[in-house]
């Protein structure tokens, strides 16, 4: 199931400076960029560092990839003409549950950009007015979890080797 977005929505995108100053742009993903995007996932290391993602394999990673770009709403983040990050947005429960995946290529971490895509990834669910979004993220990766943490996202359960965290949106009424 793919979720439409508004018009005014799809054409939206940030322009933006990173750490060094450098320009970013965020922006949904179009069809055009799956080459670039697929480069981005080519040359990410490591490979399987979160929950086996990216794939290690190059067949089984363009079959994860197509399902990603199929599936969810993205974001990229684009610099020097070329993808450096990509967040993910997947339905899970109609309209109240979505999972969130976020990376940033290792030569473009730490330059702010995981947050911006993490913050535009928030103001556009807010906007659509969804209820929550939710995340895993290995407990050791202590610089996701501060992104994360940054953009309002809170651990939910123990912190084991992966913990969840959750961003609600919209409180829940339902049923009251």
């Amino acid at each position: 199931m793919i979720l439409h977005l508004p018009p005014h929505i799809e054409q939206r995108l940030r322009l933006l400076k990173d750490k060094g100053g450098a320009s970013v742009v965020i922006r949904l993903y179009q069809h055009k960029d799956y080459p670039a995007l697929a480069e981005m996932y080519r040359c990410f290391e490591p490979k399987e560092w979160s929950q086996g993602l990216p794939p290690r394999l190059d067949h089984k990673r363009e079959e994860w990839l197509r399902y990603v770009v199929e599936r969810a709403i993205n974001l990229l983040a684009i610099m020097e003409e070329k993808v450096v990050g990509h967040a993910a947005l997947f339905e899970i429960e109609h309209a109240r549950s979505y999972e969130y995946l976020i990376f940033v290529h290792q030569d473009y971490q730490d330059r702010g950009i995981g947050t911006a895509l993490s913050q535009a990834m928030r103001d556009l669910a807010q906007e659509m007015e969804w209820r929550k979004i939710w995340l895993t993220v290995g407990a050791i990766n202590l610089k996701a979890i501060h992104v994360y943490e940054k953009v309002g996202f809170c651990i939910v359960g123990p912190r084991d080797i992966e913990c969840v965290m959750t961003l609600t949106l919209k409180e829940d009424n339902e049923g009251q």
